[in-house]
């Protein structure tokens, strides 16, 4: 394939030579994507058990003090990804994608089996806490580099349907969310609430780390990209670095595509819950089930426009439901407040409209970079993505909701960081196709 059909390939402006979709090698695509899911599982379930973790390792005469100091430790997490997507882009740029991708899942299931059987301040005192939050630090490293790494690596193997591939990809992570959630509502129903805080959380952290170890058994037979390939022998020698240098526009571009995703997964996949229930005194269980029927609704949705996106300019979806997000945020939020409108049938709604932004920005980030730092480029633009927006969200939020007295505030910071989205997005055919024209 020449540079010159790279490049309309990857902006979208000539489809007329994608491939049949039987034609991809579905097994690389979905080994490439199973770890992604397994290490989000592993990540999640930290935050599904907190308050068991709290009472096992951060013993408190208050509980919420306890609980407190588990999330503080739930956002180390989100703190290390970015210093993983570095080393793990290095590798990765500079050793191959495989090499990277096999040592992130190693190290995430390594971390996630000694969490499951680390024992509790009552056993080690002190160094108990020290030694869960080493391991939480270990496994948001582990993260910084697998899904950076996913996705430039299905887009290189498929890049004429890297739309789908990269699909794919984020479906998996959302089912790696979705077991999380599964294995918590299995472990309750079998499990007593003693039990449960006794060794009941330990077992999903077990699911995790096994699953991980079958996971790296069958990413053996995973071969190297082929771009990666046609480019080791002049690999940059250090590709983060040549991103600030000579790709600073593409990487804010980047950041932007991904700040209405990262917005809007914490807002609705964790924070919406609690905040309908405690705050605007929603069933519980209904919105448990509304939010399952969303992430569901939303799974698959992402598999449609990721297909989709191969035949049409991905970066005018993403730029459509952004749009949509920034005009629905609040009126939405204000629905919740007032009940006005039936729970589920609107996160049900939310659901879908989040598919499209959802669906395109892990191909469009691997559009913005050439292969010489593709991998970097995805894994900084990802992950300063992840802990400023993933990490900081709920607490943007809260501080909105405390200084306005605004119950639906949280609407306000979506749109605006959506509308952002929409406004910075709009250089991205730019970088795009000159990231094609490098190779």
């Amino acid at each position: 394939m020449t540079v010159q059909s790279g490049a309309q390939l990857r902006s979208g402006s000539d489809r007329s030579q994608i491939p049949a979709i039987g034609s991809l090698n579905w097994r690389v695509i979905v080994l490439a994507s199973l770890g992604a899911g397994l290490e989000f599982y592993d990540f999640i379930i930290y935050g599904i058990f907190a308050q068991y973790i709290a009472a096992a390792f951060f013993p408190a005469q208050d509980p919420l003090v306890a609980l407190i100091s588990v999330f503080a430790i739930y956002a180390v997490g989100y703190l290390s990804r970015p210093l993983g997507g570095l080393v793990f882009s290095h590798i990765g740029d500079r050793r191959g994608r495989r090499l990277s991708f096999m040592a992130s899942l190693l190290i995430m299931t390594g971390a996630t089996l000694a969490m499951a059987v680390t024992p509790g301040y009552a056993a080690l005192g002190i160094a108990a806490p020290i030694l869960f939050t080493a391991l939480r630090f270990i496994q948001g490293f582990a993260v910084g580099g697998e899904m950076p790494g996913a996705i430039t690596y299905v887009a290189e193997m498929a890049p004429r349907r890297a739309g789908l591939a990269c699909g794919i990809v984020v479906f998996f992570v959302n089912t790696g969310v979705f077991l999380g959630t599964s294995v918590s509502v299995a472990l309750h129903e079998v499990l007593s609430p003693a039990a449960m805080g006794d060794y009941g959380w330990r077992i999903a952290f077990a699911v995790g780390g096994l699953l991980g170890v079958v996971s790296l058994l069958l990413r053996r037979a995973l071969q190297e990209s082929p771009a990666f390939r046609a480019m080791a022998k002049a690999p940059a020698r250090i590709p983060a670095l040549e991103i600030f240098r000579r790709f600073p526009g593409a990487l804010i571009v980047g950041i932007s595509v991904g700040a209405v995703v990262q917005t809007y997964n914490s807002l609705v996949f964790v924070a919406l819950a609690p905040y309908l229930s405690t705050a605007l005194g929603y069933d519980p269980t209904t919105v448990a089930v509304a939010i399952n029927l969303a992430v569901g609704l939303l799974s698959i949705g992402i598999l449609v426009i990721g297909f989709v996106s191969d035949s049409f300019p991905r970066r005018h979806l993403h730029r459509f439901g952004a749009f949509a997000i920034a005009l629905g945020a609040y009126p939405a939020y204000q629905a919740m407040v007032g009940h006005s409108v039936n729970i589920t049938l609107l996160i049900a709604a939310i659901g879908l409209v989040g598919i499209f932004a959802n669906g395109t920005f892990a191909a469009l980030l691997a559009d913005l970079f050439p292969t010489e730092v593709r991998f970097s480029g995805v894994a900084l633009a990802y992950n300063i993505t992840a802990a400023v927006f993933g990490g900081f969200t709920a607490l943007i939020t809260a501080w909105l909701l405390a200084i306005t007295g605004d119950k639906a505030a949280p609407g306000i910071f979506l749109a605006v960081v959506a509308a952002l989205s929409v406004v910075v997005g709009l250089g991205h055919r730019h970088y795009a196709e000159r990231a094609a024209r490098i190779g």
